[in-house]
């Protein structure tokens, strides 16, 4: 049985549920947390170790903690609830160590999503897309982007792309897309805040060292 519901923060993000989840799993999904999928919309964190008095790691045996959240896209962008349980930052005392609760986590994750794009932490951060190899960032459980046909909202949808697909970035893009290329060709339009420079070929490792460009 879980720990019961604490704390619930509902907020309106411009990331879609992809990137949502995505975010989630990179930030709070790591020891001792496991990142669970629900469904299409709902996804959590699960505590499955935890410090014990000596100061040792041990499988949770009663009310696990955690953190959920849903993410569901609506006209005015993407619907997101994070709900975390009870349990507080509980100190390690041979250890002389504190373990972040869910709380915390699910804090982290509104704060992030939340920022603004002055803020040097934020997701949303102004990003100058040059020309050249570009990669897309990375989705939740390898779920594809559709390309704007477009530079605009109401446009309609074409090639679906992965995180690896080869991208290229082309002059002529506006302030919110991208003019691209795939490697067969194919035009079409990326949201700006939804890719970054590759220092060299498109790939999912290439992220690591782009994702700070500005």
């Amino acid at each position: 049985m879980l720990a019961k519901s604490a704390h619930t923060w509902r907020f309106l993000t411009a990331a879609p549920p992809r990137e949502v989840f995505s975010v989630m799993e990179q930030l709070l999904g790591i020891p001792p947390y496991r990142f669970e999928v629900l469904d299409d919309h709902r996804a959590r964190i699960v505590e499955y170790q935890r410090r014990g008095l000596f100061g040792g790691w041990g499988r949770v045996r009663l009310r696990p903690r955690w953190v959920s959240c849903e993410a569901r896209p609506i006209e005015a962008g993407t619907q997101v609830t994070v709900e975390s349980s009870t349990g507080g930052v509980l100190v390690a005392k041979a250890m002389g160590r504190a373990d972040r609760g869910p709380i915390t986590r699910g804090l982290q994750l509104v704060k992030l999503l939340t920022a603004g794009i002055a803020d040097s932490r934020t997701i949303y951060r102004e990003r100058r897309i040059p020309p050249g190899p570009v990669s897309l960032v990375a989705s939740w459980a390898g779920t594809p982007y559709a390309l704007f046909t477009e530079p605009r909202y109401d446009a309609s949808r074409g090639a679906e792309i992965l995180t690896a697909t080869e991208i290229q970035a082309l002059p002529g893009g506006t302030g919110t897309f991208v003019h691209v290329s795939l490697g067969d060709g194919t035009e079409g339009y990326v949201e700006r805040d939804q890719i970054v420079a590759a220092p060299a070929i498109s790939t999912r490792e290439a992220q690591a060292d782009a994702a700070a460009y500005v």
